[in-house]
């Protein structure tokens, strides 16, 4: 490990890390340049403060477009059979289950692989690579500085697209390119007389399990049928490996070494609600602008897709409430950072400081979002809203008429003792 002289030093590599390398660096920063620095977020701290209204505000009136897309949906569905193309349903919304099955081979020209009944097809490719871990620490000293401390660790692993290593921190650990990236390819797939879009295919049908039902029972896996042109095959040596190929030697792995694995989706029973077209399918659009397009595995009749909808619904509109939210309070905390950043001159101070300031922000973050959100759902529901305008306009009124009451009773009040007080100066 390092010692205090070595960090002084600003930078330096230990040999501990496994199968690479450990960089540390540290950086000190004054309390003048550290204040400046925090100034800097407030810029960021008010784009997020102020970008959270609009998207709480979209969340509430996508949800409410949607709901209200899903009960257009349950009035004007039509059940089709999926044998015949009727005209008559052309840009309408229907719903249909059956059978769906491929009706092509799929190919993987680049390593010469073919498969058959199957809908689609993936190629899964990982590459053994450097990866770079950031770890920083940051000490707050007497004064109001910081010293930041920052270990970067050079370690080997398989990852499915190239790591930028041109980023690293420290130079020679580099990663070569790849010629090859994972793809899915779709076979035509067909539902009676209609065939499925590809959205529908990529999100309907789940891959086959590989380990109770692997590839290599159906397909024959040949480093022979590669083609020699390819550019993994002209690098390095090949075989197979399970249901694909290694590219590079198991025994002995290096940067660079390559795996291609297949995994492959079969037909099955499948439901659908969307706005025909032709032959095929093509996403609905309410009246409320929303869109409905959704398919699911098995027989499963319209009223429950459109319940598994709606409560899809429900879910994102909270996850989307949460992320406002929590962007709001962001903003908050960012625009406030200042003021711990003053106070940490006094390191302990600083800290209650900045713990102050998180519960602020918290608390009024919190209570904002709560508003806008309440606001949006009553302004997107024009019933709601109608009956809260006149609910308001009814108490308003009874409140004036209160008022008008009181100060009518206070001015014949007054009248009578000013009658009194004539008579009492006449007598």
């Amino acid at each position: 490990m390092y010692d205090e002289e070595q960090q002084e030093s600003g930078a330096f590599f230990n040999g501990e890390g496994g199968d690479g390398n450990v960089f540390v660096e540290q950086e000190h920063t004054g309390y003048f340049e550290k204040l400046g620095n925090s100034f800097g977020g407030i810029c960021l701290g008010l784009v997020l403060f102020f970008g959270a209204f609009p998207l709480l505000w979209w969340n509430e009136g996508r949800a409410v477009d949607y709901y209200q897309a899903i009960n257009e949906g349950k009035k004007i569905i039509i059940p089709i059979n999926s044998t015949v193309i009727d005209p008559m349903n052309e840009g309408k919304l229907v719903y249909l289950t059956g059978l769906a099955e491929p009706t092509q081979n799929l190919t993987d020209f680049d390593f010469g692989i073919e498969v058959s009944k199957r809908t689609k097809l993936s190629r899964d490719v990982s590459m053994y690579q450097w990866y770079e871990q950031k770890t920083t620490t940051k000490k707050d000293k007497v004064g109001g500085g910081t010293t930041t401390t920052t270990e970067y660790k050079y370690t080997k692993k398989w990852h499915g697209s190239r790591i930028n290593s041109d980023s690293f921190r420290q130079q020679g650990y580099n990663n070569p390119p790849m010629p090859y990236v994972t793809q899915e390819f779709y076979s035509n797939v067909v539902l009676g007389a209609f065939s499925l879009p590809n959205t529908m295919i990529s999100s309907a049908f789940p891959y086959d399990d590989g380990n109770t039902s692997p590839l290599s029972q159906t397909v024959t896996f040949d480093t022979n049928t590669i083609p020699t042109n390819n550019a993994l095959k002209t690098q390095k040596p090949v075989e197979v490996q399970g249901d694909g190929f290694y590219f590079g030697t198991p025994q002995n792995t290096q940067i660079g070494d390559t795996t291609v694995k297949y995994r492959a989706a079969s037909g099955g029973t499948v439901s659908l609600f969307a706005q025909q077209s032709g032959s095929t399918f093509t996403q609905y659009t309410a009246k409320s602008g929303a869109n409905l397009f959704r398919i699911e595995m098995g027989a499963v009749d319209s009223n429950t897709m459109f319940e598994n909808a709606a409560a899809e619904n429900k879910t994102i509109t909270i996850i989307l409430r949460v992320v406002g939210t929590l962007v709001m309070i962001s903003g908050i905390a960012l625009m406030l950072n200042p003021l711990a950043v003053a106070a940490d001159i006094i390191p302990c101070f600083g800290d209650c400081i900045g713990g102050a300031i998180g519960i602020v922000a918290f608390l009024t973050g919190g209570f904002l979002s709560m508003v806008v959100i309440g606001i949006a759902w009553v302004a997107n529901r024009p019933a709601v809203l109608g009956a809260a305008v006149a609910g308001m306009a009814v108490i308003g009124y009874f409140i004036y008429a209160g008022f008008r009451r009181k100060r009518e009773r206070s001015r014949a009040i007054n009248d009578i003792d000013g009658v009194k007080d004539l008579k009492l100066e006449r007598d």
